[in-house]
């Protein structure tokens, strides 16, 4: 019974994650196919100024969301190294969205076929995006990595949360967002998944 009740709560936990994924897509800063500015640069859709806000914390808490549901969908045990799958999951998403995959499945492509796609891809507000998603993803190894007292996953998520810090210094706004999403993410999972979380 103990085995089915968390199963559940795995579908449960994914299907938020969805919608929180769903949500990112709709909000975050985009690569627009095909165009450029006079500089060659290609043009950026941000949908509106909360964008560097909401997407990366919803991708954070998304992330979180994966990892745990995952293993509680498994009946097994969250590893503090599984765990470091959380932030990966959440940087790849939203360079994956910057590109405009949210939009149409075969926009990277022609993202990348825009003359300097990638530079504005890691130095704009989508590479802000994923540093923030790349924060709020590391606080659940660092928390689960605390718990289990896992010595090597906890200095991989704190060297994480330094890089995603370092990594784009204009990103303030979405590091804060991301980081308070992943801990309100795994305060709720704290919560309702104490077999992951709780030591």
């Amino acid at each position: 019974m103990i085995a089915l009740r968390r199963r559940l709560l795995g579908l449960a936990l994914l299907a938020v994650a969805a919608v929180a994924f769903a949500g990112a897509a709709a909000v975050a800063p985009a690569i627009v196919p095909g165009s450029a500015t006079a500089s060659g640069d290609p043009d950026l859709v941000v949908p509106a100024p909360r964008s560097l806000l909401a997407a990366p914390a919803l991708l954070a808490a998304g992330s979180v969301l994966v990892v745990s549901g995952a293993a509680a969908l498994a009946d097994a045990d969250l590893s503090a190294r599984a765990a470091l799958l959380a932030p990966a999951l959440g940087a790849v998403g939203a360079l994956a969205l910057g590109t405009g995959i949210g939009a149409d499945f075969g926009a990277p492509l022609a993202a990348f076929a825009a003359s300097d796609a990638l530079a504005t891809l890691t130095s704009g507000p989508p590479a802000a995006v994923a540093a923030g998603a790349l924060a709020g993803g590391a606080v659940a190894p660092v928390v689960r990595a605390a718990t289990t007292e896992d010595t090597l996953s906890l200095l991989v998520g704190a060297v994480l949360l330094l890089a995603s810090v370092v990594a784009v210094p204009d990103s303030a706004l979405a590091l804060v967002a991301g980081g308070v999403a992943g801990v309100l993410a795994v305060g709720a999972l704290w919560a309702v998944d104490p077999v992951n979380w709780r030591p």
